[in-house]
């Protein structure tokens, strides 16, 4: 048993330390939403993965308008262009981040991994080459990834749960088990030496099983596919090899240990082992499959094999380089040692430091996600205030001193499903990522009514019939009705819940709940932004506070005192209170003092305007003395939206509407709100009015 004892140790270390070794990767490179996201948003951008992905939105585009195909190459070229462009960074990384987050926590149900809206900077770039045949950029999005149904995301969150808890307990175990062995076999250096090739031996079966998989997922598919695993193997899983190498290094340091001679420890003597023939037929054979496995790998997978030989070439010459030196020390009083020169002293330092930079990597696997964002206690993520909101020149002015693009009815959006009348372009996380700052969204109780469609609340069902006729029209609310019962016929099913609606939530709904997790991860990769919410309420403000409270917002919260100066962007931003919450109505103070009533801090102008000729800066609602200006700039009327914004969003007339209202109301226009803000020069004029444009 005393015989057996170690060998069972070392092959059960050797075993967890190989394990050990990807189940850390996975854990910092999978796991870790932000690595992740910047991995995804990395393969985006590679020639081959944009040029396929370009060409499959050039198929969507070419089929919503076939008399696209006499320039499709133009097309094709326009697409791919866009998919790799810097413009995508932030919907890709927000879209990578929701999508890793659905695989590893129990929180979302997002399962595709979407480009959404990439469409609109391709349709922009035809619609000036061919005006007449531009496609409509809201219908177009482009699928990375689609890994089926929630119960499949049920299984890979169970395993990320799982890995998380190997990454850091396998090496442990690992070391344990390799330590006992040393310390259970009567030769112990021998033991560190058999210790050490057994760590050289999983590397490298470590190594052959990626060169193996890599022939594996890399043969055939169509080009995307083919595209898109090159990618995924190029940025995702070559990287391994660095700790393939490190790990191979430490092995090679405990066998020199080991041995003990320090003859063992030059590299002419290994050379010459290298190249010295065997003195047996069995050693022959092994070593000529070995030449032969090293070579294969080589042509296989070459980076990955240079990198995994550098390390430990590299860590033979720093180890022959230390036994050349300690010849100079005085020799053992042994005369084992003086016979066979045993030098292990200065090996051992270098395992020392071997062994610091292995328990380095183990804290690095397993500690806890941040990657590239970096966080603050309390779970916010908060940015270095060098850069705010785009410009540097911002972040010394306080929030008062700012102008914001601002979208209005922000949830209501021309071609989602169920909407009429949408009054943006863009959804909510698009139009973040094209610049709009601050969302005007109005929020109902409704209840879910199966097939994606929402009811009504019963309790708000006659104010919203009443807002839905006088804003909509009579004849379109009952056409909406009748879709709506057409499509959703029966009662409703659900429980009362928060949707953003324009009056009827049967003739558009988001939820309210939904927007406030994608506000929240999109603050998480947006880490320089101030954004603000100005919610037009129909429910009560408990129930306002409780949906951003459950979205985990709660230390984004920036809280607006009476009378109190405002900070710098710059301070927000360091500090991650950076998120600035209103409603209209009613008041959460003094329970959730950072839910402000926000006609205590915001006056503003008139919002219904017939015509151009008709705009006003006249005091509408708010204080007089409030400090913050808002701006509404859009024509009354559902019969002509686009052409609308498209004249009053034109510089020539939103420029100098709000340097007249900045003028009359004494006041920086703190959130200009117009209708299709992707629509006209909005972001142009709060550039000008911030001095940066």
């Amino acid at each position: 048993m005393r015989k057996i004892l170690p060998w069972l140790f070392l092959v059960v270390g050797t075993v967890l330390l190989a394990l050990s070794i990807p189940a850390g990767f996975v854990n910092r490179t999978m796991l870790d939403a932000p690595t992740f996201a910047d991995n995804v948003n990395e393969l985006r951008q590679r020639d081959d993965v944009s040029k396929v992905l370009g060409q499959e939105l050039s198929q969507q585009i070419v089929a919503q308008n076939p008399d696209l195909v006499a320039i499709k190459p133009l097309v094709d070229q326009v697409s791919a262009a866009a998919i790799g462009s810097d413009v995508l960074s932030g919907p890709v990384r927000l879209a990578a981040s929701q999508f890793n987050q659905a695989l590893t926590t129990g929180n979302s149900e997002q399962l595709v991994l979407r480009v959404a809206d990439v469409g609109a900077v391709v349709a922009g770039v035809i619609g000036t080459i061919a005006p007449e045949r531009a496609p409509n950029a809201s219908n177009l999005a482009v699928t990375l990834a689609d890994v089926g149904n929630q119960g499949f995301a049920t299984d890979i969150i169970g395993y990320a749960e799982f890995v998380d808890t190997l990454a850091w307990l396998l090496p442990v175990l690992a070391f344990a088990f390799l330590v006992a062995a040393v310390l259970a076999d009567p030769d112990r250096w021998g033991m560190v030496r058999r210790v050490g090739w057994a760590t050289i031996i999983a590397a490298a079966v470590l190594g052959a099983i990626v060169i193996v998989g890599g022939m594996v997922v890399r043969s055939g598919g169509d080009a995307r596919t083919e595209a898109i695993v090159n990618g995924v193997w190029e940025i995702f899983i070559r990287p391994i090899w660095w700790s393939f190498g490190l790990v191979a290094g430490v092995g090679a340091l405990l066998v020199m240990i080991g041995s003990g001679r320090a003859s063992d420890w030059e590299v002419s003597s290994l050379t010459n082992r290298l190249t010295a023939q065997p003195a047996t037929p069995a050693g022959a054979i092994a070593k000529a499959l070995g030449l032969i496995a090293i070579g294969a790998a080589a042509i296989i997978e070459p980076r990955g094999t240079v990198t995994l030989f550098a390390f430990v070439v590299g860590l033979l010459f720093v180890v022959s380089g230390v036994g050349a030196l300690s010849r100079f020390a005085p020799a053992s009083t042994t005369e084992r040692a003086t016979r066979d020169g045993d030098r292990r002293g200065p090996l051992v330092a270098i395992a020392i430091v071997g062994a610091v930079a292995l328990l380095g990597m183990v804290v690095w696997a397993a500690r806890p996600p941040g990657g590239s964002i970096p966080a603050i206690a309390g779970g916010a993520v908060a940015g270095d205030g060098e850069v705010c909101n785009g410009h540097a020149e911002l972040c010394d002015k306080t929030f008062d001193e700012v102008s914001y693009a601002a979208s209005h009815n922000s949830m209501s959006v021309a071609g989602k499903p169920g909407w009429f009348l949408g009054e943006q372009g863009l959804d909510i996380v698009p139009s973040l990522d094209s610049g709009v700052r601050a969302l005007l969204v109005d929020v109902w109780y409704g209840n879910d009514a199966g097939g994606g469609k929402v009811r009504t609340a019963a309790r708000s069902y006659e104010e919203a019939l009443a807002i839905a006729n006088d804003e909509l029209g009579p004849d379109v609310v009952d056409s909406a009705l009748r879709v709506f019962n057409a499509v959703a016929p029966g009662e409703a099913q659900g429980p009362e819940a928060l949707y953003m609606c324009h009056g009827l939530c049967e003739t558009g709904s988001t939820s309210f709940d939904d927007t406030l997790a994608d506000v929240r991860a999109w603050l998480a990769t947006n880490p320089d932004e101030v954004l603000s919410i100005f919610v037009e309420d129909h429910v009560d403000a408990a129930d306002i506070a409780k949906s951003v409270l459950d979205a985990q917002l709660e230390d984004y919260l920036y809280t607006m005192v009476d009378g109190e100066p405002f900070p710098t962007l710059g301070d927000m931003i360091r500090s991650g209170k950076r998120l600035v919450v209103m409603v209209e109505s009613g008041d959460g103070r003094p329970v959730y003092p950072w839910l402000v009533n926000g006609f205590d801090f915001v006056q503003e102008t008139p919002y219904t305007f017939p015509t151009v000729d008709s705009f006003s800066c006249e005091p509408n609602r708010g204080r007089s003395d409030a400090p913050l200006l808002q701006i509404n700039h859009w024509l009354s009327g559902f019969s002509s939206l686009v052409s609308d914004a498209t004249l009053v969003n034109a510089a020539d007339v939103l420029g100098p509407r709000v340097r007249q209202c900045r003028d009359e109301r004494g006041l920086q226009p703190t959130f200009v709100a117009v209708n299709y803000a992707d629509i006209g020069d909005l972001m142009a004029v709060v550039d000008q009015l911030n001095g940066v444009g």
